[in-house]
């Protein structure tokens, strides 16, 4: 058998492991109730924080991160994405909708200064398949010019990166996964790791952090399928920068 063969079908098996189901985006109903079940993706004990608790140095490397909020299968649908550059936004592509029906908002902490943004045009998202689940639209106003971006990075990981993900689980303020997030392996096109999400973390970059030099924080994966529990052998994932720079060309041309 091939090894490009077995790798793929050793993919699989763990994908089918961490999420039964396709994934999909925190969506409420008109009642507000959640529309889909969702895996569970808290890595044993729930290690999230909420940014307005935090130091002001961490709530200004949450300033390129937004809340991502849609009209999809009839509800409102919520996920997470990041500034690349002065006005495009990654996010999963599981979490695509129409432009018209698309706004990100930054600085949503608890209150303060957040600023909402709407969508002005949807540059790329992928076919579909796990490891091409990403989404990049062009958002109005130039939000970076504010509220800066990170750069994505396509180098390798050392063995247990500690890792770094800010995200708005359930479509609430901001939280933190900064305590035991750290990578489990980057394999195949994915990079699985031990951050806490919830759904409506969907989209979120996984960084690679520069606490000292914050500006060089990178992006290294965006986080889409959950599949954490008790075992510390699970784990949640999504597609590697590794990978999508090789799907993406808008990626490509940004990766430093």
């Amino acid at each position: 058998m091939p090894k490009t063969f077995l790798a793929y079908l050793l993919v699989l098996g763990s994908l089918q492991a961490l999420a039964l189901t396709p994934p999909k985006p925190y969506v409420l109903d008109s009642h507000g109730k959640p529309v889909y079940k969702s895996p569970r993706s808290i890595c044993g004990a729930n290690d999230m924080l909420p940014m307005f608790q935090q130091s002001e140095d961490m709530k200004e490397m949450g300033t390129p991160i937004g809340i991502y909020e849609a009209l999809i299968d009839g509800g409102t649908g919520y996920c997470t994405g990041t500034l690349i550059t002065k006005d495009l936004f990654l996010t999963a592509e599981h979490c695509a909708a129409e432009c018209d029906d698309i706004k990100v908002t930054f600085g949503y902490l608890k209150d303060g200064r957040q600023e909402d943004f709407k969508c002005k045009q949807i540059i790329e998202k992928g076919d579909g398949k796990y490891e091409n689940d990403y989404f990049i639209i062009r958002l109005e106003g130039n939000p970076g010019v504010k509220w800066g971006w990170y750069n994505v990075s396509a180098e390798p990981l050392p063995a247990s990166s500690k890792l770094l993900m800010i995200h708005h689980p359930q479509g609430t303020p901001m939280k933190v996964s900064q305590e035991n997030c750290s990578l489990v392996a980057e394999e195949s096109g994915f990079l699985r790791h031990h951050c806490d999400t919830q759904p409506g973390s969907s989209g979120s970059a996984i960084l690679l952090p520069n606490y000292q030099n914050p500006e060089q924080t990178r992006i290294v994966g965006v986080h889409t399928l959950g599949g954490c529990d008790d075992e510390e052998t699970a784990s949640n994932s999504g597609p590697s920068m590794r990978h999508l720079v090789e799907v993406s060309p808008t990626l490509k041309s940004l990766a430093k």
